[in-house]
C-alpha cells in the first residue's frame, strides 16, 4: 500500500518526471508479484473459526503457497473466502468437521495438493470450487457426507498418485466430476455410497493400483470402467445388491495377457490384474468371473470351442464338439441313451445296451450351425465291418448348435423318428480351452 500511495502522489505531482513514474510502476508491479510467491507461515496451519479463515492473509501471508499441511475444521466456518489466493498445498489439505460449510467455491486457484481430505462436512452439497485442481500427489479422500450430491468440481483432475477413497456419501448420485482422471496409483475404493447408480465418471480411467467396488446398494453397472486396462493389485467387486452388468471389465478378468510387458490381449505376459480377483454377492451376471465373461457375446465359432460339453442335469451324457474354422464346418458327437430303458434281461457284450451315439455336421454361420443328424449301425468293436448310415443325410433329424459365449451354449434337436424336440443347455466339462476361445474371440 505504501508504494501504491507513493505512485499516486507522483502521478498527481506535475513536477514528477515521466521516467520516475514508469520506474516506480515497474518496481511496484515486481514487488507485488513477488510478495505473493512466498510460502505461507508457519509450515503447518490450522484454522478453526471463520475469523481465522477471514484473516488468513493477515496472519500468515501475503502468500499463495503452503509447503506443509493446512487444516480447516471449525463449527462456525461457512465459507473459505480468505483462502481464495491459495494455489498449492504441498502437504495435506484437511477440510473436515465443518458442520456449516456448504461449498468450496472460495478455492478457485488451487491447482496442486499433496493429500486432500474432505470429510464429515454435514451440509456440504458440492465442491465446484476445486475446478482448477489438476494434480493430487498422494491421497484423495471424500467421505462421510450427508448432503453431497456430486463431485463435479474435480473435472480438471487427471491423476491421483496414491489412494482415492469415495465412501459413505449418502446422497452422492454420480461421480461424473472424475471424467478427466486417467490414473490412480494406489487403491481406488468406492464403498457405501447409498444411491450411486453408475461409475460413468471414471470413463477416462486406464489404470489403478488396486480396485474395490463394494456395498453401493443401487449401483447397476460398471460401464464407466470400460477403459480400465490394468489393475496392479487386487480387484474386488462385492456386495452391490443391484449390480448385474459387469461385461465392461471382461478384458480385465479374462485369462488373456500380453506377450510383451503390460496388460492386453495375447498370451504369456503381464496379467491385467496383478492380484486376486474377488467377485460375488452381486446380482446374477456379476457373481463370478465366468458370469462376467459369459455376458460378452460370441459372434463367431472358433477352435477354442473344441471340447467336451454337457448338461449337469443329465450327467453321464454329453457332446464332443469340434470346430473347423478353415473348412467352415463344425461336427458334433452326442453320447446318450435310448428313449426307454432296455429290458432288464437285455445283454450287451460291451457297455449298456441302451447306449446311443448320434453324430452331426453342419456349416458355421456366426455363432450357430444347423446340422444334419446321422445314425450309424452295423459295426462291431475293433473289427472291419460295413457301416450303415442314414440316407439321405439329415433324414434322422436336425440339430441347431448355438454358442452365446466361450462358456455356454445350447443344443436344439428335432428327431422325427422318435417324435422328440427340445433344448439342451451345455457347458464345458473342463475349462482348459477357455483362454484360447477368448483370445480367438478378441481377434
Amino acid at each position: 500500500m505504501h508504494y501504491q500511495t507513493h505512485f499516486l502522489y507522483a502521478w498527481r505531482n506535475s513536477s514528477a518526471s515521466l521516467a520516475y513514474v514508469i520506474l516506480l510502476l515497474i518496481f511496484t508491479t515486481t514487488f507485488t508479484s513477488s510478495i505473493w510467491a512466498v510460502n505461507c507461515t508457519p509450515n503447518e496451519i490450522t484454522l478453526s473459526t471463520q475469523a481465522e479463515v477471514n484473516d488468513f492473509q493477515l496472519n500468515h501471508g501475503p502468500c499463495d503457497q503452503l509447503e506443509s499441511d493446512l487444516t480447516i475444521a471449525g463449527n462456525d466456518i461457512v465459507n473459505l473466502d480468505g483462502l481464495s489466493a491459495i494455489t498449492t498445498v504441498g502437504g495435506m489439505l484437511r477440510i473436515n468437521h465443518n458442520p456449516e460449510l456448504i461449498n468450496l467455491d472460495d478455492l478457485p486457484l488451487l491447482t496442486s495438493v499433496g493429500i486432500l481430505l474432505i470429510s464429515l462436512n454435514d451440509k456440504l452439497t458440492h465442491i465446484d470450487g476445486l475446478n482448477a485442481l489438476t494434480r493430487i500427489d498422494e491421497w484423495l479422500v471424500i467421505d462421510y457426507h450427508r448432503e453431497l450430491r456430486d463431485i463435479n468440481g474435480l473435472a480438471s483432475l487427471n491423476a491421483v498418485g496414491g489412494d482415492l477413497f469415495i465412501r459413505l456419501n449418502n446422497y452422492l448420485t454420480s461421480i461424473d466430476g472424475l471424467s478427466s482422471l486417467t490414473s490412480v496409483g494406489g487403491l481406488l475404493l468406492i464403498r457405501f455410497n447409498t444411491i450411486l447408480e453408475n461409475l460413468d465418471g471414471l470413463s477416462g480411467l486406464t489404470n489403478a493400483g488396486s480396485l474395490e467396488i463394494k456395498r453401493n446398494q443401487y449401483l447397476e453397472n460398471l460401464n464407466g470402467l470400460s477403459q480400465l486396462t490394468s489393475v496392479g493389485g487386487d480387484l474386488m467387486i462385492e456386495e452391490n445388491r443391484w449390480l448385474a452388468q459387469c461385461s465392461s471389465i471382461s478384458k480385465l478378468v479374462d485369462q488373456i495377457d500380453d506377450a510383451e510387458p503390460g496388460p492386453g490381449p495375447g498370451v504369456g505376459g503381464v496379467p491385467d490384474v496383478g492380484g486376486d480377483i474377488l467377485v460375488g454377492e452381486n446380482r446374477p451376471g456379476c457373481n463370478t468371473i465366468n458370469e462376467i465373461l459369459a455376458a460378452v457375446p460370441l459372434l463367431k465359432m472358433n477352435a477354442g470351442l473344441n471340447d467336451v460339453w454337457y448338461d449337469p442335469e443329465t450327467d453321464g451324457q454329453g457332446f464332443f464338439i469340434t470346430v473347423f474354422p478353415d473348412l467352415g464346418k463344425v461336427s458334433l458327437a452326442w453320447f446318450t441313451y435310448d428313449t426307454e430303458l432296455p429290458p432288464v434281461d437285455a445283454e450287451a457284450n460291451l457297455g449298456d445296451p441302451g447306449h446311443r451315439w448320434m453324430t452331426a455336421i453342419g456349416p458355421i454361420d456366426g455363432n450357430r450351425s444347423v446340422m444334419n443328424v446321422t445314425l450309424t449301425s452295423g459295426g462291431i468293436f475293433d473289427t472291419p465291418t460295413e457301416i450303415q448310415r442314414t440316407e439321405p443325410p439329415g433324414s434322422d433329424g436336425t440339430i441347431i448348435l448355438t454358442f452365446n459365449s466361450c462358456y455356454s451354449g445350447t443344443v436344439y434337436y428335432d428327431i422325427p423318428s422318435i417324435n422328440k424336440k427340445g433344448y439342451v443347455p451345455i457347458q464345458r466339462v473342463a475349462g482348459d480351452n477357455i483362454v484360447l476361445c477368448e483370445a480367438l474371440k478378441a481377434e
